[in-house]
């Protein structure tokens, strides 16, 4: 079909974008709403009976996908079947995917790493809302855009792909250095599986050292379910160290001390960032003064969910202001360590307009009681 397709379906193939496990992702035109789309194919199963479920399953899923509109998600516009393969017709992101970004263990910037794993998490959030889990959120599953919008990709397909990489025991292999404990293990999964896989993400974007490495696929398993990360500030001295808590509770092996939920996630790293950005922000200039830019279009964060939000669920409301421009300031005080002046009547009197005529209205009025009384 790849030789020299022309058409799948209604859809004129322009040439192809890529290829991966589970097929060839073509760029093509969409002639009934004149629009370019990325079209991705799916080799079904061989044999009529593995066919028939993996076409429900898919089917299943792509449906549940369509449904999904959000701006960090890849929309899903149209699905069927042609021959023998089944075929996905989503929005065409231009930009590059976030493996690209981090190939040969090169970090991102705080800043830009922080924003990422912020926007995905909106992203999840909003469809762990609609019952739905990605799981398989990696970088080669992340999509950015020129302006630095995120998108997640391949909603609906995530679920087939770990249905076609099982072991003859059941065991998930799907993407093992992204994966959670939990699908390590072959138990049932929910939201808190793709807050630990971004949590992998995010660790790799700041730091540039891939969680969880092993020579081999069970290693990578063993070190998800049993080793601890190293705290990011180790690496990167750089790094805030509320960025450490962050982390330390988006890998937690324990779903249930894990954030619940990906809005949660996404508040505490919007906290990171308005930290960060505020740091970035203050130059200091020749003559001692600091110059703040207050950046433009940052987006806002939705809030969690106050039921899952535990007392000590959230980051210290105190870490999410910076006091030392005001420590500067009394530091740099000419009068810090002078003693008081002693202040007299006399010198009140004098100094404070508002004593003066407290003191004149007073006197007035105590001749105008002598005056009246005498009279």
């Amino acid at each position: 079909m790849a030789k020299k397709t022309q058409r799948i379906g209604r859809y004129k193939i322009l040439g192809e974008l890529g290829r991966g496990a589970m097929g060839i992702v073509y760029k093509a035109e969409d002639p009934n709403l004149d629009r370019t789309v990325a079209l991705k194919t799916i080799v079904l199963e061989a044999d009529a009976e593995g066919r028939k479920e993996y076409e429900k399953r898919f089917f299943l899923e792509a449906k549940a996908a369509g449904k999904l509109n959000h701006p960090n998600i890849v929309t899903v516009y149209d699905f069927g079947e042609e021959e023998s393969m089944a075929y996905l017709a989503m929005e065409l992101v231009e930009g590059t995917d976030l493996r690209l970004r981090l190939k040969d263990g090169a970090a991102l910037s705080p800043v830009d790493a922080v924003d990422i794993a912020q926007q995905v998490a909106e992203g999840l959030g909003y469809a762990h809302e609609r019952g739905i889990v990605h799981r398989d959120i990696k970088p080669g599953n992340i999509m950015l855009q020129p302006r630095g919008q995120a998108k997640i990709m391949d909603f609906g397909l995530a679920r087939m792909r770990v249905a076609d990489h099982k072991t003859s025991t059941g065991m998930v292999l799907g993407t093992p250095k992204y994966m959670s404990p939990e699908q390590v293990a072959g138990q049932p999964v929910d939201q808190r599986s793709d807050v630990f896989s971004l949590g992998i993400v995010l660790y790799e974007m700041l730091t540039g050292v891939r969680l969880f490495a092993g020579a081999d696929t069970p290693q990578i398993m063993h070190n998800v379910v049993h080793v601890e990360h190293e705290p990011p500030s180790r690496i990167k001295p750089e790094l805030p160290s509320m960025l450490d808590f962050v982390v330390a509770r988006a890998l937690k092996k324990d779903p249930s001390v894990r954030y619940q939920d990906a809005y949660e996630l996404s508040a505490d790293l919007g906290n990171c960032l308005a930290e960060l950005r505020g740091k970035a922000s203050v130059a200091p200039t020749p003559d001692g003064t600091k110059t703040i830019k207050i950046a433009a279009g940052d987006r806002s964060i939705q809030a969690p969910a106050a039921r899952d939000i535990a007392a000590d669920s959230a980051l210290p409301f105190s870490r999410q202001f910076d006091p030392s421009l005001a420590l500067d300031r009394v530091a740099r005080s000419p009068r810090l360590g002078r003693a008081p002046r002693p202040v007299g009547l006399l010198r009140r009197f004098l100094l404070d307009p508002s004593a003066r005529r407290f003191f004149i209205f007073a006197l007035l009025g105590a001749l105008l009681g002598g005056w009246i009384a005498f009279v």
